[in-house]
């Protein structure tokens, strides 16, 4: 825990404390990235995953036939695409943090946004 962790825990009245502890900590880098794979925009996030795991797959396999030719045409002939499919699946891959963080920060958004309504219901705002 941080040390703003440790100031926002010591300054919430006990109510906001039960509330934070309901809404729980932030999910792992797993159930972060499985959790992309819901909601109203998830098939796009579907088929980006699906096909990463594919050419991350398909490239392991030339890269297995990559280290079991005997000529340097051969050689060639797998080592080059396994090197770009497994550039082409990082790539993909990397691309789907952007979801990652966008989940996350609509998260700490709408604890914000129940913040202040509770407030505003308490009459203090």
């Amino acid at each position: 825990m941080s040390d703003i962790d440790r100031l926002i825990e010591e300054t919430l009245d006990a109510e906001d404390a039960a509330l934070r502890r309901a809404l729980g900590e932030d999910p792992g880098f797993i159930a972060s990235a499985f959790g992309m794979l819901r909601g109203p925009g998830a098939w796009p996030r579907q088929v980006m995953f699906a096909a990463q795991a594919v050419m991350f797959g398909v490239s392991v396999w030339f890269a297995w036939e990559f280290f079991q030719a005997e000529t340097v045409l051969d050689a060639l002939r797998w080592g080059l695409p396994a090197v770009v499919l497994m550039v082409c699946a990082l790539v993909v891959k990397t691309s789907m943090a952007a979801f990652m963080t966008e989940h996350r920060l609509l998260m700490e958004i709408r604890r914000l946004e129940l913040r202040i309504e509770r407030l505003r219901r308490a009459g203090q705002v």
